[in-house]
């Protein structure tokens, strides 16, 4: 706050004038974004909910969001003023991780204020398989019979980032219960496409019980742009 003082003069003394700035200890108001933590399917549409406290005369918040990746820039989605019970929403649907910022600038009584909410974002990760010549239910899951001169075709689909991979996951089951043979990355072509064959002698797999599924694993999968997701599981087996 800026002070100023000032002298007309008189007949023995000339007219002064002089001021000085002092610094007014401000309050820090409350500020709140909700959902920090939280992990949502890809696509969901979300309310984001900012809190603003007491202030003097600025009621405005600015939202930002900030999705994972580099190509994606930090940017305001929304400026206003909080409503009667101090709140300002936004909906964003997630594609990726984001962090969404609160920003309120301060006012004469109230000093500006940023606080973050960062959230998860899963991928969309469907399989299809081919090359079966039937599907029926079977021991309490949907089952593909593959001849056993066939190669069965896993083919993987979920959204593209720049080096991205899927884990592909292939288990047997054995005296009641599954257990894992392998797991491997396999790239996705740029359109998030993804196959893998699965080869070898089915001769000796004849009557034996398979499970696979893909998955995006964060940091492993060749990015950190969304939170691991597992897909659902395919069953199939094969005969004579």
């Amino acid at each position: 706050m800026t002070y100023k003082v000032g002298y007309a003069g008189d007949a023995e003394h000339t007219a002064a004038a002089a001021k000085d700035t002092v610094d007014v200890s401000r309050a820090k108001p409350t500020l709140t974004v909700d959902n920090n933590g939280k992990v949502y399917a890809y696509g969901k549409d979300v309310k984001f909910t900012a809190h603003l406290g007491t202030t003097y005369k600025n009621r405005t918040v600015e939202l930002w969001a900030d999705p994972a990746g580099s190509d994606k820039p930090n940017k305001l989605v929304k400026s206003g003023k909080v409503d009667s019970h101090g709140d300002l929403s936004v909906v964003l649907g997630l594609k990726r991780d984001t962090k969404v910022t609160a920003k309120f600038a301060g006012d004469a009584r109230w000093q500006p204020r940023s606080v973050s909410s960062t959230v998860g974002a899963k991928v969309s990760v469907s399989m299809a398989v081919s090359r079966q010549y039937k599907s029926k239910k079977a021991w309490g899951q949907t089952y593909y019979y593959f001849h056993k001169t066939r190669n069965p075709l896993f083919t993987t689909k979920m959204p593209y980032y720049g080096g991205r991979a899927q884990r592909f996951d292939f288990q047997v089951y054995y005296q009641g219960k599954w257990y894992a043979d392998t797991s491997k990355y396999f790239a996705l072509a740029t359109s998030g496409v993804s196959q893998v064959e699965f080869t070898g002698n089915h001769k000796e797999d004849v009557g034996w019980r398979f499970r696979v599924r893909s998955d995006y694993i964060d940091g492993a999968s060749g990015d950190t742009v969304n939170s691991t997701t597992y897909g659902a599981w395919k069953y199939f087996t094969f005969t004579s």
